[in-house]
């Protein structure tokens, strides 16, 4: 009787260990490197946090008017509806996206050193709703007055935290998008075929594409 209750004890002295990790703050963390099955595998009975660690936000992307693009002639591109000048191509170095806003504060081109990163809303109005040559002579779903001869993923600013998901239509179909990681990902725009999606921000590195407002 001794030894099967001295074996009783120590199975759940084991046990409590990994329970104990299982709390909202854990679960959270998990949520940044594995995917939910395997969370549930870990921490039985965690779905509830799950639900708390998601970070979905109730409010759709907002929308930019239609552009109305300029080609300046000197490399950049001026949107006139927006008041927003472009590049007229992305960068061809990657970086994080953390890195990415570094290259950005320390551009300058075209008589401007006040350059950044994009929004996604702001990224998404160089899409185009079809697949046609664009300036490289190539095809992409971007807008044809840019250049993009190659298929990068080009970075935007808006975190998951802030957009948690996304409605597009994907080549013409609709298509809804979720990112649950919160600060940890952020949005990008695919032009070579005209799509939408998140990437974790800390080790990822893709392209972007430098944007500033203009009066």
């Amino acid at each position: 009787m001794k030894i099967v209750l001295l074996t009783l004890v120590i199975l759940f002295t084991q046990a409590v260990p990994s329970f104990a990790q299982c709390k909202l703050k854990n679960i959270c963390a998990m949520m940044q490197k594995m995917d939910h099955f395997s969370i549930l595998n870990a921490c039985p009975g965690s779905a509830p946090l799950l639900k708390e660690c998601r970070n979905v936000s109730e409010e759709g992307l907002p929308k930019l008017p239609t552009p109305e693009f300029i080609d300046n002639g000197d490399g950049t591109i001026t949107d006139k509806v927006n008041n927003l000048r472009w590049f007229k191509k992305g960068s061809e170095k990657r970086w994080t996206l953390k890195d990415a806003n570094a290259f950005a504060n320390n551009e300058s081109f075209a008589g401007s050193s006040e350059w950044r990163v994009p929004t996604l809303p702001e990224l998404q109005t160089l899409l185009y709703p079809e697949k046609v040559v664009n300036a490289s002579g190539k095809k992409s779903w971007i807008n044809p007055i840019f250049e993009l001869s190659r298929a990068h993923y080009f970075w935007s600013t808006t975190t998951c935290d802030q957009v948690s998901f996304i409605e597009e239509n994907y080549q013409g179909k609709h298509q809804k998008k979720t990112c649950q990681k919160g600060k940890a990902a952020a949005w990008l725009v695919l032009f070579k075929v005209g799509s939408t999606l998140w990437f974790l921000t800390k080790d990822a590195k893709h392209r972007v594409w430098l944007v500033q407002n203009i009066q």
